[in-house]
């Protein structure tokens, strides 16, 4: 089988593979569409760590089972995975937060992932309830934005919202962030720099968008009367973003710094100011198990528009091609697929 191949920092190839090879209580998926995600191409910058190349990349799946070796899984099913593979009997584990087991192996990150024509899903993440069955009603194109969907109803549930919000990019986080922060009924602010984003978070309800222009800030600042309530950082947490977020931010609002940072960025408070100001920090990632049965349920529903966000297709033997589409940020996002 081809597959794209994260070998080291700055080195990625497409590989020909064997088809992987099942033992006793696995499962094996044949992939039809497996997104690119940004943790995916920070990686390949070299500015997160919790990648163990080589590895074949890709938690962002949509696929069919093929071949089973566990009793509870039929072939023929269509699936995505939890792509958190943890112990599921730890105090973590037990409460939902299966991030934070020390034991945890990550789909993509440690063990080999969707960017493939074929993909094995271990006895362990079927046992511990990792494969995520889905009625043949949800598209491909649609359940490869599950396992996004539930990181960001994660960070919905643990920020701290008031009446209007502001979401830094109009990525594809930033994008079902807009969808979900209008559903809540809040006032919904997109600013991102790119005028072909701000064009699709307008169709999916943002109530204005903005440039990232000392004048287009200076409006948003004064249409919400010194700030927004709420600012979501689904951007590269960079100084500039940083600055930004605060820029915007009224006194006592809060601010989520959802989006991965570089290697090295630091935040830097004075706290005597931040005291006074009053602002709640935090930072969201991931996803629970919960969150993503939300999301399940919501691709059931039919409840967002996903159809804007999938913008590029490659075939895995173009797999560099992709990558580099996906870091020129020409769509909005980027997925591969077999021939």
């Amino acid at each position: 089988m081809k597959a794209i191949v994260f070998e080291k920092i700055q080195q990625l190839s497409v590989q020909e593979k064997p088809i992987p090879a099942l033992t006793d209580g696995d499962v094996l998926i044949q992939m039809e569409l497996c997104g690119i995600c940004a943790s995916d191409l920070a990686a390949l910058r070299g500015d997160v760590s919790d990648y163990a190349p080589p590895v074949v990349m890709g938690h962002e799946l949509a696929g069919v089972i093929v071949e089973s070796r566990h009793p509870d899984v039929k072939v023929g099913e269509r699936v995505t995975v939890n792509p958190m593979l943890s112990c599921g009997a730890c105090v973590q584990c037990e409460n939902d937060l299966d991030k934070y087991c020390t034991t945890i192996e990550g789909i993509g990150h440690d063990i080999d992932g969707g960017h493939a024509e074929y993909m094995r899903m271990p006895k362990h993440g079927v046992d511990t309830g990792k494969l995520i069955r889905v009625p043949d009603s949800i598209p491909p194109e649609e359940l490869l934005f599950l396992e996004p969907l539930g990181c960001c109803l994660n960070a919905m549930r643990e920020t701290f919202f008031k009446d209007a919000v502001a979401i830094l990019g109009a990525g594809p986080i930033g994008l079902m962030l807009t969808q979900l922060v209008k559903r809540a009924g809040l006032a919904t602010y997109v600013v991102e720099p790119q005028a072909h984003r701000r064009a699709i978070a307008e169709t999916l309800g943002a109530d204005l968008t903005f440039d990232i222009s000392s004048e287009s800030v200076a409006h948003l600042r004064d249409i919400t009367n010194g700030g927004v309530d709420t600012v979501i950082s689904a951007t590269t947490n960079n100084a500039s973003a940083i600055a930004l977020a605060f820029e915007i931010v009224r006194r006592g609002g809060c601010l989520n710094f959802f989006g991965l940072a570089p290697e090295g960025e630091e935040l830097r408070i004075n706290l005597e100011e931040f005291h006074y100001a009053g602002h709640k920090l935090m930072a969201s990632w991931a996803f629970s198990r919960a969150s993503l049965e939300a999301s399940k349920q919501l691709l059931i529903e039919k409840a967002l528009n996903f159809k804007p966000l999938l913008t590029d297709r490659f075939p895995i033997a173009q797999g560099l091609a992709a990558f580099d589409n996906a870091a020129a940020q020409r769509g909005i996002k980027t997925a591969v697929q077999p021939e």
